[in-house]
């Protein structure tokens, strides 16, 4: 294990494993952690840790439904297991966010996560395994030069029917009493306000933003910033850059009421939720191509692309160096090639120090921009329908091929799989089906 010291302040990812959750049946292992023998790129597209190094964004290839957009589902599956937990207080037995691999008999199989997150100059690690009712393992650590300090491991005993606890600190005895079966020992912790705890907890709370297509993003905090001008100015120098020629943007509050659906039994009042609404101020051309003034366009009746545009520019404005992990789901939808050129430039730019993006796509163009190998992964589907994990680091012959072969190229002669495979028998069976 590497020594860790120092950093202070810098909050982000190193791995990630999860098994039988979703299309990850068996044991699966993301990272971040940079190739030791990579010198590529090294300068800019990486941040040193000490003794550990880390690439600042990773790019995750497959085709549709390969299982990309599951990686970063299986996160906010744990995220949302450590935040199973309502109140000391209350006796309501919630089931656990419980997704296992379905089609493998592994629905009685707990799932299983473990990550690590370097965090404000400390290496944390914390395991947990549990299926729908019952957390079954737990174990929270600190990496120590070539050791691991445990916090607490938590375990439960099948043939007693009971947990069994290994405490570091005797104070947190007492909060047994306190923790249910569906109830993460971590969340107790900080509950009482355990400051290692509390560092994970920051990390899932505040240190992470998952860009997708669940998001409504009138109702998003981080619209909002854009009623503050020097922020707004920044976000519209970001989408000049970008080639969108929005010269500015006005926003104004508005309500929206939202039924509630989570009482039927009883008169409740819907809520009511502020939204921004945006209008887009583009340049007004003659025929002639002269400018003649500005054309405003409510963002709501402007192209998909525009508005994803917008969305992203405010969050890479927002997290400028905040030390935010950023999650971006099919990077390339909405987007040119040449805008996401644009995008990954920042990402792996010296601008860019401590923050992490970690971006699914299929535009495969993107495999021959400038990047590391140890930052290209690839998902790919097997016979079983079992998503599958591997990163172009992991290919031992790179060295041997030349350097200028492209890796698109590559990729679509299937080298390094994670491509879609066409059923030919079956396609020349409904090809001549509309022959007849």
């Amino acid at each position: 294990m590497l020594v860790i010291l120092g950093n202070e302040g810098i909050f982000v990812l190193v791995d990630f494993k999860v098994k039988n959750c979703l299309s990850y049946k068996e044991e699966t292992l993301f990272s971040m952690v940079s190739g030791t023998r990579v010198r590529k790129l090294k300068e800019t597209h990486t941040m040193s840790l000490h003794k550990i190094s880390l690439v600042k964004s990773a790019f995750v290839f497959g085709p549709n439904g390969s299982g990309k957009s599951n990686l970063f589902t299986a996160i906010k599956v744990l995220r949302s297991l450590l935040f199973n937990f309502e109140s000391l207080n209350n006796v309501k037995q919630m089931k656990l966010p419980y997704q296992p691999f379905q089609l493998g008999g592994q629905k009685e199989e707990p799932s299983e996560f473990a990550i690590s997150l370097f965090l404000d100059g400390e290496l944390f690690e914390y395991e947990v395994h549990y299926h729908e009712e019952k957390i079954l393992f737990e174990r929270f650590s600190k990496v120590m030069k070539t050791v691991k300090k445990d916090f607490f491991i938590r375990v439960f005993d099948l043939k007693t029917d009971e947990y069994h606890y290994k405490l570091a600190q005797k104070k947190h005895a007492e909060l047994i009493h306190y923790t249910r079966p569906n109830t993460a020992f971590l969340s107790i912790l900080n509950v009482f306000n355990d400051p290692q705890a509390a560092k994970m907890f920051d990390w899932f709370m505040n240190r992470i933003i998952f860009l997708d297509e669940s998001h409504r993003l009138s109702s998003h905090p981080l619209i909002h910033k854009l009623e503050d001008d020097t922020f707004k100015q920044e976000v519209i120098k970001v989408l000049k850059i970008a080639d969108f020629s929005i010269q500015d943007l006005t926003t104004r509050r508005v309500e929206r009421k939202e039924k509630n659906t989570i009482s039927h039994d009883y008169d409740v009042n819907d809520a009511v939720i502020q939204e921004i609404d945006i209008d887009l101020h583009y340049l007004s051309f003659d025929e002639s191509g002269a400018p003649v003034g500005t054309k405003t366009i409510n963002w709501t009746m402007d192209s998909k692309g525009t508005i994803r545009m917008l969305y992203l520019a405010t969050v890479m404005v927002d997290a400028h160096n905040k030390g935010k992990t950023i999650f971006i789901d099919e990077f390339d939808t909405a987007f040119h090639v040449s805008i996401c050129e644009f995008l990954m430039a920042i990402m792996n730019s010296k601008r860019n120090t401590n923050n992490q993006f970690i971006v699914t796509s299929h535009e495969i163009d993107l495999l021959d921009q400038p990047l590391r190998t140890d930052q290209i992964w690839f998902v790919n589907k097997n016979f079983k329908n079992e998503s599958e994990l591997y990163s172009l680091f992991d290919f031992a012959d790179l060295h041997k091929k030349r350097a200028d072969i492209s890796y698109a190229k590559r990729y679509l002669k299937g080298e390094f799989g994670a491509t879609p495979v066409i059923n030919g028998y079956l396609s020349q069976q409904y090809l001549r089906e509309e022959e007849q």
